[in-house]
């Protein structure tokens, strides 16, 4: 069964200031086009015709709809893009350089006379009490690589 769309009332207000954001010369371009989702949206079409007469994908139609509905011209304002925390920070990382430019032998891990970024992956899965955690064979690649260190050449 399909889902119905939230139906977009509009205020006096909010449609003055909606209509401002459309026709204003200065404002950014995505302002103007969720103002214009939402205004189609009060006007009465759905999502689709919405989506179709603005050259935008119905999923952006539904979200700015939606949004409009549950926070009002708030919801219209971008939220922040905060990245998520590092899981290897500078004090792993720094453990970790120490630990490649380390002999394999003299780790117990015979028959190397460096690291590769596969066995080194393998080593920390293996020995856990390191509190190294287990990184990927990417993930130690971009550190390794961020702080210039080449394993080929150690």
């Amino acid at each position: 069964m399909p889902r119905r769309a939230s139906t977009v009332v509009l205020t006096a207000e909010d449609r003055t200031e909606l209509d401002r954001r459309v026709r204003a010369r200065t404002s950014r371009q995505q302002d103007a086009l969720r103002a214009r989702i939402v205004l189609l949206a009060a006007d009465g079409l759905d999502t689709t015709a919405i989506a179709a007469t603005l050259g935008v994908a119905r999923g952006t139609a539904r979200v700015w709809r939606a949004r409009f509905v549950t926070h009002g011209l708030a919801g219209l304002v971008d939220r922040p893009h905060c990245p998520s925390p590092r899981v290897y920070g500078p004090e792993i990382q720094a453990q970790l350089l120490v630990l490649a430019r380390q002999a394999p032998a003299d780790l117990g891990w015979p028959g190397q006379s460096h690291w590769t970024i596969k066995d080194l992956a393998t080593y920390l899965r293996k020995h856990p009490e390191l509190g190294l955690g287990t990184p990927s064979k990417s993930t130690i690649h971009l550190i390794l690589q961020a702080h210039d260190v080449r394993l080929d050449r150690l």
